[in-house]
This record gives structure tokens, C-alpha cells and sequence, in this order.
């Protein structure tokens, strides 16, 4: 068995304890205690000239290999039990309903970095797509595929601010459109500290080669790991994993307001939640339909907090930045648990979990949280989208993870959450459908989930196994489709490598869509292009749609 903790025989002797547990539901029966708050403006600020002028000036040559920072793994607490997937979906779906468009080819190992893994990442705006891959960056053409400008080292676009943000270029690296104002927020921590700081840069305009207005905020002396931004109206959320004396998840808020005008006295938000929280998505705004005003902005994580597998946890932020003491966060230490079936975390404390074509080694799957993004859609009202089986108009949040399947293999456990009122709270919240997508022995996983403007869902992820080299797929849904049930896979991208030399892999991946036409679905993600490729990763943008969307 490919499960990376204890073989499935071992599960069964414990079969009671199992039951008693899953019947007591959450291991940890807490309570919403406050959690403690800092607020602060922004410590250093500037405005940079054109990102294409940035891009000329010389940059220090890397003379060996820049390995990114190990990712850190908060204790987890998986399930002795071996449980039936009561979702799993072991066989394909019906044929797939999509449009391949674009295939570009994303940066590389040796454009971005020399190093691994490649945290691939992209945001789609008007007219351009922007990748970011660990340490640096390409604009693309969305009409031609063209490269407008890359690759640029991300901490190029700090130069003009400075100090940490200007020196360092640690990755991690997050790149956003809001499709409200039609700016993008591109942004990275520092990671040589303490202390340390989240750089943050906003457009000036809807070109990504322009001006930007630069921010360095701080972020503490507990070192800020894997860092998330959701883009909502109430403000740009960050969400990181801070590991110091105690380990626990910093959330802030910042004023999206002032930084999209750039004034300098833009401030965050920022709340310590307990250490039984652990690495939180903050909600994406994708649908071009905000959500009502003044809803809150809502996380999800806590996977693996307890015992029974079959919760994970809700938060909410309600930012004041008019006066930082109102504001407030719900969800605090495991207070809003939300059921959903049954699961069997895949490797959630080794990094030595997916077997590859042609090589012992095996890569990480990240096994211990929800995977980026958090994506959030709104029906509006009145409805103009076609719903499932006559729901009311509704808003929808798309989350997933890795899981292992009855084949042992790693499989991707995918959700969507639904509020059917306006201006929904935590307890609003209700899981819609789930499904674990496992048609055949080979292992997928590092997915990304999201919907286009007719409902349709795209879910991409790596694919991998001992007979196939490390590829991108997708698979998807349309609103008709049996609730759970995804489409047959389509290959976006066939690898013809695998991974040696190291066991990291992606970190994340990125689904976007399009909002200029609510259809066209962007995913960028890694896949190796030879056999023992050792640090020869490549990435691939990917743009399709499903046909019944218009």
C-alpha cells in the first residue's frame, strides 16, 4: 500500500476505536476564544517605474543552486482507521464535455531559478497572463501566447521600494488579478529574518508590464511559511503558516482601498489564531458578481485536526480599518467544524509519497492541508446561471486535497460549498457535493478546483505513476452531471520524465478563470519533459472551456 504512515492491516484491529471516534465527531471540542490582534500601516512604501523598465536593469548572476526553503509540516493527527471512501468515484465519468485552447509553454527550471520546487502560479487579467514560478516571472499575451516580458526575477519589481523587499527573492510567491478594479496584486514574503515582511505590489493600471505601487508590511518574528491571498471586497486577505516558539496561523487583512490608489498609510489586520488551527485558505473572488455587501470574508483548513477524517474547519474576518480594535474573527481554535465524508489522508507527514516511471524516487503530495485555491462564485441575483436540480440562486466556495483511494493510490477529494441567502454567515454554509476522483491505479494529486459562469467545474492536478511519467490532466463538470461525479480526464500536457535528485513537487498549482468571458479556464502546473529529468521540472499554462459555456 502507497499510504505513507501504516499499511492497511494495521487499520483493522482498531476498527472500534474508529467507530467510537467517528461517532464522537471532533476530536477537539473548542470553543471560538478570541485570538489576538496587531495592526500596522505599511512600513516602507514607493512607486515603481514600468515593470518592462525594471526588467532591463541587471540582475546578480545565481552561481549555484537556489533551493527553496523546506516547507514545514504542522503535527497532524490522521485516523488509525482505515475507512471506506463513501465518494470515491473508481470509474471515468462520461466523456468530457471541454475545448482545449492554448498550450504555452511556462517557465523552466533553469529561466526561473535552479531550483525546487517551482510553486507554480498564474492570475489572468484583461489581455495578459502572469506565471510565477518560485523566483520569477513571465507576462504572456492571453490572445497570442506571446511573451510580453519575462523572465523577470520577482524582487525586481521592489527595486524602487528597497531593504528586504528590494534584497531577497525567497519564492513562495502568490500572483492575483481582482477583476473588480482590474489591477493585479503580486506578492512575496521575505524570508531572511527575523524579522520578517510581506512585499506587496498593486498596479497602477490593467497592464501587468506597467507601474506599481509597492508595500512592505510586517509580518513578526515567527517565520511566515507558505503564504495564500484570497482577493474579496472587504480587503486582500494573506493567510500564513507561522512557525516560531508555538505554531499557528497568521490571517490578515489588508486595506485593498488605499493600496489600489496608493496611499501609504495602507495598513493590515492581522489575528494569531491557536495552535490547533493550521494552515488556512482565504476565498477568491472569481465571478465577476461580487458577493453581498459587507459578507465577511470566509478560510477553510484545519485538515487532519482531528481524529475522525471527516471534518474540516470554517473561519470568518470582518476587517474594520477604521478602527482595527472592532475588528474581529470567527473560527478560532476549531470552533466551526464542517462535516464531509469520510476520508484517508494520503502521506500527510513524509514527503516521500508518489511513485514515477523509470526511478525509485517518489515526490511529495503535501498530504496535510487543502490545496490552493479556495475559489468562491456568485450566482447573483436573480439567477442567471443554470443550477442543479432547481437550487435557488447560490454562492459557491470549491476546495480540495489528496487522499488515498481503495487502490492505494493518491486521489483528489474535491468539495463544493454552498450558501443559499444573501449575506451568509459560517453557519450558512453547507457542503453541496464531494466526490474523490480515482478512475484507475494512477496517482493524481497538487490539484487546483474552480467554476465558470454556467456552473461548470474544472479540477486540474499532477498525474504520475510507475507506468506513466509526470504529467498535467484535468477532468471536470457540468451542472447535469450525477452530484459527485466528474467527466472522463483529458491530458493537458504528457511528461516524458520524472523527478531525481530531490522529492519536492509543485507546492501548488493554480485553476484560474478568465473573467473577461466567465468561460475560459487557465491552469498552470508542473510536469518533467525527459526520463530522470533530476531538476529539469518544466511548467505549461493550459487554457480550455467547456462547450456549453458561451
Amino acid at each position: 500500500m502507497k499510504h505513507c504512515n501504516v499499511s492497511r492491516a494495521s487499520f483493522l484491529p482498531l476498527a472500534i476505536l474508529g467507530l467510537l471516534l467517528l461517532a464522537a465527531g471532533p476530536l477537539f471540542a473548542a470553543e471560538n476564544s478570541s485570538p489576538a490582534m496587531t495592526s500596522s500601516p505599511a512600513i516602507a512604501f514607493s512607486v515603481s517605474p514600468p515593470l518592462r523598465e525594471l526588467a532591463t536593469l541587471p540582475v546578480a548572476p545565481h552561481y549555484s543552486l537556489h533551493q527553496a526553503h523546506s516547507v514545514r509540516r504542522a503535527p497532524v493527527h490522521p485516523s488509525s482507521l482505515y475507512q471506506v471512501d463513501p465518494v470515491e468515484q473508481s470509474s471515468p465519468g462520461g466523456p468530457a464535455s471541454i475545448t482545449i485552447g492554448m498550450s504555452l509553454l511556462g517557465l523552466d527550471n533553469n529561466q526561473a531559478c535552479g531550483c525546487e520546487p517551482p510553486d507554480t502560479n498564474a492570475a489572468v487579467g484583461d489581455t495578459q497572463v502572469v506565471e510565477w514560478v518560485n523566483v520569477a516571472y513571465d507576462v504572456f499575451n492571453k490572445t497570442t501566447g506571446a511573451v510580453e516580458l519575462g523572465p523577470i526575477q520577482g524582487n525586481q519589481l521592489w527595486h524602487s521600494l528597497g531593504g528586504a523587499c528590494a534584497n531577497d527573492n525567497d519564492g513562495d510567491i502568490i500572483a492575483q488579478w481582482d477583476k473588480t478594479a482590474h489591477r493585479w496584486l503580486l506578492s512575496q514574503n521575505v524570508f531572511e529574518g527575523p524579522p520578517y515582511y510581506a512585499c506587496v505590489a498593486v498596479s497602477t493600471s490593467a497592464d501587468a508590464t506597467g507601474s506599481y505601487y509597492e508595500y512592505q508590511f510586517p509580518l513578526g518574528n515567527d517565520f511566515p511559511d507558505y503564504p495564500k491571498w484570497g482577493i474579496w471586497p472587504t480587503g486582500y486577505f494573506e493567510t500564513n503558516n507561522a512557525f516560531g516558539n508555538t505554531d499557528y496561523v497568521n490571517v490578515c487583512a489588508y486595506n485593498s482601498a488605499k493600496l489600489l490608489v496608493g496611499d501609504r498609510s495602507a495598513e493590515q489586520i492581522c489575528f494569531q489564531t491557536s495552535t490547533n488551527d493550521t494552515s488556512l485558505l482565504p476565498g477568491d473572488l472569481d465571478s465577476n458578481i461580487p458577493p453581498p455587501a459587507g459578507q465577511d470574508e470566509f478560510f477553510i483548513g484545519s485538515y487532519l485536526e482531528d481524529l475522525s477524517n471527516s471534518h474540516l474547519y470554517l473561519y470568518s474576518m470582518h476587517p474594520v480599518f477604521s478602527n482595527p480594535s472592532q475588528s474581529t474573527f470567527t473560527g478560532n481554535n476549531l470552533a466551526n467544524p464542517i462535516a464531509v465524508p469520510a476520508y484517508n489522508p494520503f502521506c500527510p507527514d513524509s514527503e516521500f509519497c508518489v511513485p514515477q516511471q523509470g526511478t525509485s524516487e517518489k515526490v511529495d503530495a503535501l498530504g496535510d492541508r487543502v490545496m490552493y485555491r479556495f475559489s468562491y462564485w456568485d450566482d447573483g441575483v436573480p439567477a442567471h446561471v443554470s443550477t442543479h436540480a432547481g437550487q435557488a440562486p447560490s454562492q459557491h466556495w470549491y476546495v480540495n486535497h489528496v487522499v488515498t483511494a481503495s487502490n492505494s493510490q493518491a486521489a483528489v477529494r474535491w468539495y463544493e460549498f454552498r450558501a443559499n441567502v444573501r449575506t451568509a454567515t459560517l453557519s450558512d454554509v453547507r457542503l453541496f457535493q464531494s466526490g474523490t476522483f480515482a478512475p484507475d491505479s494512477n496517482d493524481r494529486w497538487m490539484a487546483s478546483i474552480a467554476q465558470d459562469k454556467v456552473g461548470d467545474v474544472a479540477l486540474g492536478y499532477s498525474l504520475a505513476s510507475t507506468t506513466v511519467y509526470d504529467s498535467i490532466y484535468m477532468t471536470g463538470r457540468v451542472p447535469t452531471d450525477p452530484l459527485g461525479q466528474m467527466e472522463t480526464e483529458t491530458a493537458l500536457t504528457v511528461g516524458t520524465g520524472s523527478q531525481s535528485g530531490g522529492d519536492r513537487w509543485g507546492d501548488y498549482s493554480s485553476m484560474m478563470i478568465d473573467g473577461s468571458d466567465g468561460c475560459t479556464f487557465w491552469y498552470t502546473q508542473e510536469y518533467y519533459i525527459v526520463p530522470a529529468g533530476g531538476s529539469n521540472w518544466q511548467t505549461r499554462l493550459n487554457s480550455f472551456k467547456f462547450s456549453g459555456c458561451q
